[in-house]
């Protein structure tokens, strides 16, 4: 047969169907799962498929929201809506009290998960392998790139034990890590996988890093959009710059007034549009833009 006539797989399920199996696999093993997920951003890094994996598997979850520090706590408070009667644990490195309502959190859950799920008669639960509660509690975390896993089971292990990083995906392969006598912890390689196409989602959960994200400007606007809504005051005062009630929908004058304050200019005076998204996409990946 002709090559060119021969059919091609798509390029994005070559890389999704690894990490998917690895995922199941985490969840599989593990006793109690966390999904850890930004703060500021907690609807787009929740992510529904590994969601219902946990459930069909049956396994507890606990919704570790990180970065919280960089949100007023009454966003926060208003995003507990969207979590129902879920198990929900604001986390912070600034306040090392919260790993501690972290580890009771999930103590707590592997306690009554352990009362509540029993074997089979082939030693399954749902189809799935079924691990009896040992000594020692299994935790699996999963969780978008750059969302703060990796300072999420530092803290469990009140010490460093993971390469921490504002690089997207710095955690590769599968890690077990003895958090203490009692609790263990897989770590997944830190990517979730989203459509191909999502370069919004992605650029504004910090899940791809800056230079690979192909839309930069698609998600500074995004970034601006957002803060027009929530918190014009912070983005004002962050960029040093005034924008008037005629000017909140209109990006390529912000653009603009963000580009000359910042004396990003190309020559004729012009503003540098892409050195401009770049900075606002990188103060906002960074924590530096505050909402």
């Amino acid at each position: 047969m002709n090559q060119r006539y021969m059919p091609r797989r798509p390029k994005q399920r070559t890389n999704i169907i690894p990490y998917w199996d690895l995922i199941k696999r985490i969840v599989v093993e593990s006793d109690v799962v966390l999904e850890v997920l930004d703060a500021r951003m907690i609807s787009l890094s929740r992510n529904e498929e590994v969601e219902k994996l946990i459930k069909e598997i049956g396994r507890p979850v606990i919704y570790v929201v990180n970065k919280s520090d960089l949100v007023k706590k009454e966003d926060l408070r208003a995003n507990l809506d969207i979590f129902k009667d879920e198990k929900v644990v604001f986390v912070t490195n600034r306040d090392k009290t919260s790993y501690k309502i972290l580890a009771y959190t999930i103590k707590k859950e592997f306690k009554k998960y352990g009362k509540r799920v029993l074997p089979t008669k082939t030693g399954s639960a749902k189809g799935y392998p079924f691990r009896l509660p040992r000594a020692e509690i299994i935790i699996g975390v999963l969780g978008y790139p750059n969302v703060g896993k990796s300072s999420i089971i530092n803290g469990l292990a009140h010490k460093k034990k993971v390469k921490v990083s504002k690089k997207a995906g710095t955690t590769h392969g599968m890690h077990w890590i003895n958090v203490s006598d009692d609790m263990k912890i897989i770590d997944s390689p830190g990517v979730i996988p989203l459509q191909a196409d999502d370069d919004l989602r992605y650029g504004l959960i910090g899940a791809r890093d800056i230079e690979k994200i192909r839309d930069p400007e698609n998600v500074c606007y995004g970034i601006i959009k957002m803060f027009m809504k929530h918190n014009k005051k912070a983005f004002e005062e962050h960029f040093d710059i005034s924008i008037s009630k005629e000017e909140e929908d209109d990006n390529d004058i912000i653009v603009e007034k963000i580009g000359m304050k910042k004396s990003y200019l190309k020559k004729g005076g012009v503003v540098d549009e892409n050195r401009t998204f770049t900075n606002v996409i990188k103060d906002w990946q960074d924590g530096k833009l505050r909402l």
